[in-house]
């Protein structure tokens, strides 16, 4: 039938009913499905991109997950599962069995009572689960930057060039005889909270700056600098705290703007008394908050109590070793109050740790251990691990601060001990070397051992112990290792890379024998599982190795070595092949003893008052792009 115009308008007009089967609703509903999808997924990349662009240009890593762990990258075909297999239970209370305290006795004492304690009044309640619970803070915070003290470099690096490049550099001052940074001298690196960055005081475009990290450098020369990493720029004026600082400050780890930092020197009191104090920097209102310390007659060691350790701070209970010989647990009590702006420590009671032992004094004697700390505490779960001066390994129980055990390291070990966890061994094993201060025997005069030691953390049993053959002279000389040792992951996770002072170079005469030792540095990369020598490198004796080794990952879990030296230079390696693969080298012109750190593709070391020679030169603080 054919419809008129006038019928086809009415029909049009009459309601038609229709039928839709459950599949259109179905289509309807992917389709709408897929069309959010898409539009979420492009709204992700642009973002993703868009930050991956900007970080890259910085060459600062996206996150700090962009590994497996932050600043723990698996190799090549490693996957995070395969790192955390590694890792110990968190569940397990793993207990120290180790029962050998080599002769080795301790006491506690309680601010200044008369009372001497065979363990703390109560307990200490300063047990972690592992050493992700330390801090969520972002950057290197504390000397090795946590409770395991293995690691100088926060996240990863793109490394394409493999050149090194100054991108800022600046001229610090001198105090009495010394000059820029010393050992262990590592700057920290921090990306502040955002919350936290409005009451810094810091310059106001800083406060506004929410990307930005800031250099926080110690130094000999009296004073605390800061800095932008990747400008250069002062956050804010140094702080004067008026006596040369060697060692590496420690932030607050939650986060809170406070600083504390040790004196490497002794200074008269109002009294005359020659003594030496630990401080608490209030970061808003850059000034000394709190010392403490001075002349402590709980010490063994009365004459020198310096403090160069680097300490850890636990559920607002700060632990400070001091050279004296004894170890301060201090309840800090802090208050920080971000809307008002203002923080505050009000101090309890200093719980004080010390101990004794067979020939020891209380200054270095020929044939004799002497008290004192320099060692960095390095912790896990409630057991801290220290090296003292007169060469043990000791393991303390920090709830109890009752001495677990001891290991005689052989000789002072200024270096800090290195956790790692073996989930597959299902322990923890301590790496640590020691000095050369005695002459060997069945050495030409002038020559002794430098001992490396991995140890079976949980029970003190020695798994394999290397000597290496140092310079000892008058015995004035601290050769040996005083770098703490860098325990590898990524492609080098068998190598355990030890920098060496002093090192005893064989000269052979022509029947093939060894005719005498000289002196230098030395870089050598050991087996973690029995060792083993992977690779060596030998330099002459002005490049003398102080400086810890700083390895830096890429996301792939390749690993390169900066090591830098006493004839001023930074050198970096192949961390895989070491010495058949150097890649780049600067020169500062300055001796370098401080240990660098690094965040992203930016390291940061400062630099001594001394040229190679001797002679003075100026001392700076760098910024070096690893590119």
């Amino acid at each position: 039938m054919i419809l008129t115009p006038k019928e086809g308008k009415k029909d049009m007009g009459r309601k038609t009913r229709r039928t839709f089967q459950p599949r259109f609703f179905l289509f309807l509903a992917l389709s709408v499905a897929l069309v959010v999808g898409i539009v979420m997924l492009s709204s992700a990349a642009v973002d993703y991109y868009q930050e991956k662009k900007k970080q890259s240009e910085l060459d600062l890593p996206v996150s700090a997950s962009a590994s497996p762990e932050a600043g723990e990258p698996g190799g090549e075909g490693q996957t995070s599962s395969v790192i955390q297999k590694r890792r110990l239970s968190q569940d397990t209370p793993y207990v120290v069995m180790g029962a050998d305290k080599d002769g080795l006795e301790s006491a506690v004492r309680v601010n200044n009572d008369e009372k001497i304690r065979e363990s703390a009044p109560r307990e200490m309640g300063l047990g972690l689960i592992n050493k992700d619970a330390y801090t969520d803070m972002t950057g290197v915070i504390t000397f090795g930057s946590g409770p395991y003290r293995d690691n100088f470099a926060f996240g990863t690096a793109t490394v394409t060039l493999k050149n090194l490049q100054i991108t800022w550099q600046s001229i610090i001052g001198k105090l009495g005889e010394y000059a820029g940074t010393s050992w262990t001298g590592q700057p920290l690196l921090v990306k502040w909270k955002p919350e936290v960055l409005p009451t810094l005081g810091v310059s106001d475009i800083y406060k506004a700056k929410e990307d930005f990290i800031e250099v926080i450098y110690p130094a000999a020369d009296g004073n605390v600098y800061f800095f932008d990493l990747l400008s250069g720029g002062q956050t804010r004026n140094p702080i004067p705290v008026g006596i040369s600082m060697f060692g590496t400050a420690s932030l607050d780890p939650e986060g809170r703007p406070m600083l504390y930092v040790g004196a490497g020197l002794m200074k008269k009191n109002a009294r005359g008394t020659q003594v030496s104090y630990y401080y608490a920097i209030d970061l808003i209102k850059n000034e000394v908050a709190y010392e403490f310390g001075g002349r402590d007659y709980f010490a063994y060691r009365k004459e020198w109590n310096a403090f160069d350790a680097s300490p850890l701070i636990i559920n607002d209970t700060l632990i400070q070793p001091s050279e004296g010989g004894i170890i301060y647990f201090v309840t800090l009590r802090t208050k920080y109050d971000p809307e008002k702006g203002t923080i505050s420590i009000t101090p309890g009671d200093r719980v004080k740790y010390r101990y004794t032992g067979t020939n020891y004094n209380s200054g270095d004697a020929t044939g004799k251990r002497w008290y004192g700390f320099e060692s960095s505490p390095a912790v896990f779960r409630n057991y801290l691990f220290i090296n003292d001066n007169g060469g043990h390994l000791q393991c303390i129980d920090t709830n109890t601060l009752k001495l677990l055990y001891a290991v005689d390291l052989g000789g002072d070990t200024d270096a800090s001990p290195v956790l790692e966890e073996d989930g597959a061994a299902n322990t923890l094993f301590v790496y640590t070397a020691s000095q050369t201060n005695v002459q060997a025997p069945d050495l030409p005069a002038g020559w002794g051992y430098a001992t490396l030691k991995k140890i079976n953390a949980l029970t003190g049993q020695v798994i394999w112990s290397k000597d290496r053959i140092s310079y000892v002279g008058n015995g004035s000389y601290k050769s040996g290792s005083r770098a703490t040792p860098h325990v590898g992951r990524g492609n080098i996770s068998n190598l355990l890379i030890c920098a060496f002072a002093g090192a005893g170079i064989p000269v052979v005469d022509d029947t093939g024998a060894v005719s005498s030792y000289t002196y230098g540095g030395r870089l050598v990369a050991f087996d973690k599982s029995d060792g083993t020598v992977i690779w060596s490198i030998e330099t002459d004796g002005s490049a003398d190795y102080v400086a810890s080794p700083l390895v830096i990952y890429t996301d792939r879990g390749d690993a390169y070595l900066v090591a830098c030296d006493r004839s001023g230079k930074v050198n970096l390696y192949d961390a895989a092949t070491g010495g058949m693969a150097l890649c780049t080298s600067l020169d500062l012109g300055a001796r370098i003893d401080s240990t660098p750190a690094a965040f992203g593709n930016y390291l940061v070391v400062g630099t001594t008052g001394k040229a190679p020679d001797g002679t003075e030169t100026t001392p700076k603080i760098y910024c070096i792009k690893i590119e």
